[in-house]
């Protein structure tokens, strides 16, 4: 009854209530059973203990049975809204007064007017309580975290804000660039037949980190018949690159242009055209003076990895003597600085092969299938924003709606295995 629902666009578990009391279809698909309210929204917390059990069982079967080719995955991600209002984010000192007013209201010591956020209840007061703990939690890493950036990237911590209706969702800018509490859900779909290989919803507002544990996810299920991944610019770092070169996994994405390429509109020497030389452990300026080693730190990446960056600093002699001068410094500088990241030469290799013709053509594979899934649950299955509060509710809202596509997706072709002349694909 629910993964007929999420065919017909109707994610809330309110919605089912309803069809199943009004349309013929859920009561014959219930037998005749009509659920209470409490009854639906209770299935969809407890689907999360197994419904990525029941998706791995689908896409196994899907596998053995050769209705799937499992060998290319596609990996995208898209954002959701989460359960919780974009206007009504507070920071720490707004928190802690709020938890006080709550705590006199419910020992009854409160004297004023009881605030309109306050429930009028005593168990929608407890509810809110055990959700400010959690709001408490989560805004003091996230300040923490704010600690930790460099402090030309730090923002003042009265800005720093959590939502109380949904404490787990990250905040972060949707596909409308609306500023709001959301989930970044993963989708790793096979290439041709549109089965959903894997999927994973994560506290995040980005993609960054995700390729590992998605591809680690897909050969749970699919073993090593997975060999290769097409995905976007956002899954070609350093350190994505090195998770496929481990689990000899080929990637096919492009690499972001860099910086100085973006803003290359003036006729100045851009970083491309300084020349790596490995052995000596430098730069070599169009000049064909050297940027020698400087020194290196430690950059912080997603999930609490790093990644070491060595700085490279030209002679000043060689710079100001230098017919290029123009063309190369910033007004006022007297040196020329690069940065390089260790393993950079994963990226530039990955740069190069891309420009080939052939991966060009095959670039075009990952629009014409997870963005489609993607179409598919935000245009046909509603799946705007999710309905249910916290991590485990939306990863339940996340599986069902992929085994709902699955099913459908399996259906057809199972039909068409079964009569081929009457399919044009």
């Amino acid at each position: 009854m629910v993964l007929y629902q999420y065919l017909k666009g109707n994610p809330s578990p309110s919605k089912w209530m309803q069809e199943a009391r009004d349309h013929d279809a859920m009561k014959w698909l219930g037998r005749g059973y009509v659920p209470s309210r409490t009854a639906w929204y209770n299935f969809r917390d407890r689907a999360a203990r197994f419904i990525e059990q029941v998706h791995t069982q689908i896409v196994q079967r899907a596998v053995d049975e050769e209705l799937v080719d499992p060998t290319i995955g596609v990996q995208d991600g898209t954002s959701i809204a989460a359960a919780a209002s974009r206007h009504r984010m507070i920071n720490r000192s707004t928190l802690d007064k709020r938890i006080e007013i709550l705590d006199a209201v419910i020992a009854e010591t409160f004297t004023e007017e009881t605030p309109n956020w306050v429930p009028p209840t005593a168990s929608g007061r407890l509810d809110l309580r055990k959700r400010m703990d959690t709001a408490s939690e989560v805004l003091n890493q996230r300040i923490q975290a704010n600690a930790e950036k460099p402090r030309d990237k730090r923002k003042d911590p009265s800005k720093i804000v959590v939502s109380t209706s949904d404490p787990d969702a990250p905040l972060g800018r949707d596909k409308m660039k609306v500023y709001r509490p959301m989930y970044t859900v993963q989708l790793m779909v096979a290439a041709y037949s549109y089965i959903i290989l894997s999927y994973l919803c994560e506290p995040s507002s980005t993609d960054a980190g995700t390729l590992a544990p998605m591809i680690d996810k897909t050969k749970a299920i699919v073993g090593d018949r997975l060999q290769e991944v097409h995905a976007d610019c956002g899954y070609t770092s350093i350190l994505d690159l090195k998770v496929c070169r481990e689990r000899n996994i080929q990637l096919i994405a492009p690499v972001a242009a860099t910086p100085s390429k973006q803003k290359s509109a003036a006729e100045k020497i851009a970083r491309e055209d300084f020349i790596w030389d490995a052995q000596n452990n430098c730069y070599r300026c169009p000049a064909g003076n050297d940027l020698k080693y400087l020194d290196r730190g430690r950059k912080q990446r997603q999930g609490g990895q790093f990644i070491w960056e060595s700085r490279f600093r030209s002679n000043p002699d060689d710079c100001q003597g230098c017919s290029l001068l123009a063309q190369c410094l910033k007004s006022g500088a007297t040196r020329k600085t690069l940065k390089r990241l260790e393993g950079q030469e994963l990226v530039d290799e990955q740069r190069q092969r891309m420009t080939a013709p052939a991966m060009q053509k095959r670039l075009k594979l990952r629009g014409q299938t997870v963005e489609l899934a993607f179409a598919d649950a935000k245009g046909h299955r509603k799946m705007h924003s999710f309905h249910g509060r916290g991590l485990a509710r939306v990863r339940a809202e996340s599986g069902l709606l992929v085994v709902a596509q699955n099913i459908m997706r399996l259906d057809n072709i199972e039909k068409k295995r079964a009569n081929p002349s009457q399919s044009t694909a």
